[in-house]
């Protein structure tokens, strides 16, 4: 129990933050204002007043905190506790204790070894830090037990500070399913602190059974690098709102034939600087998104020269794989549908070797162009003759530039 008699220690908790730059209110006046000239000429003899820019409000001097300030989510909070003898008579046997109460477990920052002595007047001082991980009320608990030398009384202080966490960043998820087997992931980042702050890192970590492209990132042409589509200037202002985006394609071992999944993809990690420096990083919880089923036959183009000349043949190749528990016998048809610029060079028709339960096989195609510009690759279909001629279409395997040829013939 807290002792009832006067105590000769006192603890006070101050918080480690680093200081602001000065700010003043510029005051304008006329050259034949008497009143506004004094007020003015008193305003640019201000220390805060910048001597080469006065009528620009913020100035080149630091001013000290004179508040608790805010603390955000996933910063580092900074606390200065001190132990100070307000009497003169020698106190022994101290032992500094500070805990953390969070809305959801009770954390010790501190336990010193039992310090000898504290003469009077004189003080023991600690610094401690922690990264905060929860939103809401935060109660620092700093006790102090010790002995008062001439009487030999054993005393416990005990003093409660309280402060607040709160949101740094509104973060948005979105998915949208693109195709078969890939799922976008759209995240929108808010800034709602009332300061600046630069954006050091933001991924997406997907889990073991997806992986993951950044869609946010360009290569540059003339130094072959990567750039981010937001620029070099990495700051999101307060209020400002950025769009990521992340194509999220799953294993196999995670699709099902016939059947949706809602399974966790992964997480995002933010790390961000406020205006001064001070770091603070955030990870949000396992995102969930609906896998989209495992189709029963995927045709997959794996080798395609990506760009090619009109009417000169050009081979790419395609990857089949059987989903099923059962085996296929397939037969390949290419089709040209009216205006398509692509014409398949070869006999349609042709019955391939028995697929296996999971099993693949490559398919080597001879495209002719006749058309420049961008061609689609396709239509194809397979007929399954073991399973009563079930047909399986694919309109698009993907995209073939076509270029005009450099030469002409006459």
């Amino acid at each position: 129990m807290e002792s009832t008699t006067a105590h000769l220690l006192g603890l006070k908790v101050m918080r480690l933050t680093k200081p602001s730059l000065a700010t003043t209110v510029p005051v304008l006046g006329e050259k034949w204002d008497m009143l506004g000239k004094s007020l003015e000429t008193q305003f640019i003899s201000d220390l805060r007043t910048p001597a080469a820019t006065p009528n620009f409000s913020t100035g080149e001097v630091l001013a000290l905190p004179q508040s608790f300030g805010m603390i955000f989510l996933g910063e580092t909070f900074s606390g200065f506790v001190t132990a100070h003898n307000d009497s003169q008579e020698l106190v022994k046997e101290v032992v500094l204790r500070v805990e953390l109460m969070t809305p959801s477990q009770r954390l010790n920052l501190l336990t010193t070894p039992t310090i000898g002595q504290i003469d009077g007047g004189a003080c023991e001082e600690r610094i401690i830090t922690h990264e905060v991980k929860e939103l809401g009320e935060h109660s620092l608990v700093c006790s102090a037990n010790y002995t008062v030398t001439t009487s030999g009384e054993e005393l416990y202080l005990r003093k409660f500070f309280k402060f607040n966490v709160h949101k740094p960043l509104d973060v948005k998820t979105k998915f949208h399913c693109s195709s078969e087997d890939e799922v976008l992931l759209e995240v929108q980042l808010q800034n709602i602190t009332p300061s600046p702050m630069f954006l050091e890192l933001v991924s997406f970590d997907p889990t073991s059974n997806f992986q993951a492209k950044d869609l946010n990132i360009i290569i540059n042409k003339e130094t072959e690098s990567e750039e981010s589509v937001f620029g070099c200037e990495n700051y999101l202002v307060p209020r400002n709102t950025r769009q990521y985006l992340y194509r999220i394609s799953p294993l196999s071992s995670v699709q099902t034939p016939g059947k949706r999944a809602n399974v966790s993809v992964g997480k995002m990690d933010i790390v961000w600087r406020s205006k001064f420096g001070d770091r603070g990083r955030i990870q949000t919880g396992q995102l969930k998104a609906t896998v989209p089923p495992l189709p029963e036959l995927a045709c997959v183009l794996v080798e395609s020269p990506g760009i090619a000349r009109l009417e000169q043949p050009v081979k790419v190749t395609c990857q089949i794989t059987n989903n099923t528990n059962r085996p296929m016998r397939l037969l390949s048809q290419l089709e040209r549908p009216p205006g398509s610029g692509i014409l398949f060079s070869g006999n349609t028709g042709k019955v391939h070797s028995e697929l296996p339960s999971n099993g693949s096989m490559e398919l080597k195609l001879t495209l002719i162009p006749i058309t420049p510009g961008l061609q689609v690759i396709g239509p194809v279909s397979f007929l399954d003759l073991l399973s009563s001629q079930k047909k399986y279409q694919f309109p698009s395997l993907g995209q073939l530039f076509v270029e005009q040829s450099s030469t002409v013939t006459i």
